[in-house]
């Protein structure tokens, strides 16, 4: 079994991240980096790495 422990750890940085770009709907911040099986056996850690990564490029 999961360690449910990492829930609020993943969420608090998915929120970090939509707070950068609150114009998108859940479903677009993560679509847009990742669709289909990807997103369906990727780890919770790597997901945030992915995200952090494809959205850093967008920083100034």
């Amino acid at each position: 079994m999961r360690n449910p422990n990492r829930i609020p750890i993943i969420l608090a940085e998915i929120e970090k991240l939509w707070r950068e770009y609150p114009d998108m709907r859940l479903g677009q911040l993560i679509g847009n980096v990742l669709e289909g099986p990807a997103l369906y056996y990727i780890e919770d850690n790597m997901l945030i790495d992915v995200l952090k990564k494809a959205y850093s490029k967008y920083k100034s």
